[in-house]
């Protein structure tokens, strides 16, 4: 079960099944009917979202996710330490719509099958398709992110 109340002790998400929905609408995006798909969808999301760098530091030490978070700036303004940015809600929702074409958090095995190899002055190999277990590149992800996450080429500095 979801739930997406950050005073709660079982918070597990940032986005409902409503949000998923209203995002996938307003953007012409298809999700399942089923709210338990739609939920999910929302889980692999947040299981990607829980894997990255945030800015700032958790506002609580006992909170379940990695939101909210204190000593976060957005273009010059202090972000509230106790609520979810809208952008973060967002995100979650659109990588639960990337997720029913890809495997957000794939086992990286070295790569893909091999089904070809052959060597003559160059050499040529060829991987059975969707054996690839890398780990997945969304270029919007970063930038609709900025300020919130630390990656897409930005470093952490922090005074000692």
């Amino acid at each position: 079960m979801l739930v997406a109340d950050p005073h709660s002790p079982d918070f597990n998400t940032y986005a409902s099944v409503i949000d998923l929905r209203a995002f996938a609408t307003g953007r012409g995006y298809t999700v399942p009917a089923d709210d338990g798909e739609c939920g999910q969808m929302l889980v692999q999301a947040m299981d990607y979202l829980e894997g990255q760098q945030w800015r700032g530091q958790r506002s609580s030490t006992s909170q379940p996710l990695s939101w909210p978070r204190s000593g976060v700036r957005f273009d010059g303004v202090d972000l509230p330490g106790d609520s979810i940015p809208q952008r973060l809600v967002d995100a979650q929702c659109r990588l639960a719509i990337e997720s029913q074409e890809i495997d957000l958090t794939p086992s990286v095995a070295g790569g893909g099958a091999v089904t070809m190899e052959r060597v003559e002055g160059a050499v040529t190999v060829q991987y059975e398709p969707g054996t690839n277990k890398a780990s997945p590149s969304f270029p919007w992800f970063f930038s609709s992110l900025r300020g919130l996450v630390v990656g897409g080429n930005q470093i952490r500095i922090e005074r000692g």
